[in-house]
């Protein structure tokens, strides 16, 4: 990680110019109700706080919290308390001065879950493990609106690579939308 933080800074150093901070956050929540009462909702947020190097290469912290609840009657009823720690490389498409901004997001991050709960199996019941730490990958693609100088609304869709498997990129995407201020 510091590796790839080095080559940045380097690779940035001629193009640099007076940084701005973004601070922004985002929510989601996703409910789906199945027969006999079963459901799984996911509700969760993040914050962040960004450091613009150049107008298109923002270094950005993040953290995610998410909870999930899955209820299948008779067989599973289980929650997931997720929290993943990252460092992201952002790079925004257009200057600053536009007044919609795409971007695409590159990180590396430490999710840590805890898990209660139990599930049926064979005429056994199960409980997941209570924790799991593990590093994920991060790949993301987004848009910031500008409404005022200093104030964007952004929508942003986020892969969480488990374990940093290219192919795991659709198992675990989360779709926010949120703001961000800019000082």
């Amino acid at each position: 990680m510091l590796k790839f933080l080095a080559i940045f800074l380097i690779s940035i150093g001629a193009q640099a110019h007076a940084g701005v901070f973004e601070v922004g956050g985002t929510l989601s929540y996703s409910k789906s109700t199945y027969n006999g009462g079963s459901y799984t909702w996911t509700r969760g947020w993040t914050g962040t706080f960004g450091y613009f190097f150049t107008q298109e290469s923002e270094l950005e912290v993040m953290y995610l919290d998410s909870v999930t609840k899955d209820y299948l009657a008779g067989s599973q009823d289980i929650t997931y308390h997720d929290r993943t720690y990252s460092i992201n490389m952002l790079y925004h498409l257009f200057t600053e001065a536009d007044p919609v901004r795409p971007y695409f997001k590159v990180g590396i991050g430490q999710l840590n879950r805890n898990a209660t709960g139990t599930y049926a199996a064979n005429g056994a019941v199960f409980a997941p493990p209570s924790e799991l730490d593990q590093i994920t990958v991060i790949l993301g693609a987004g848009v910031k609106v500008k409404l005022a100088s200093q104030f964007s609304l952004k929508g942003e869709a986020t892969s969480y690579l488990s374990g940093g498997n290219i192919g795991s990129w659709k198992d675990n995407i989360s779709v926010n939308i949120g703001g961000s201020y800019y000082f």
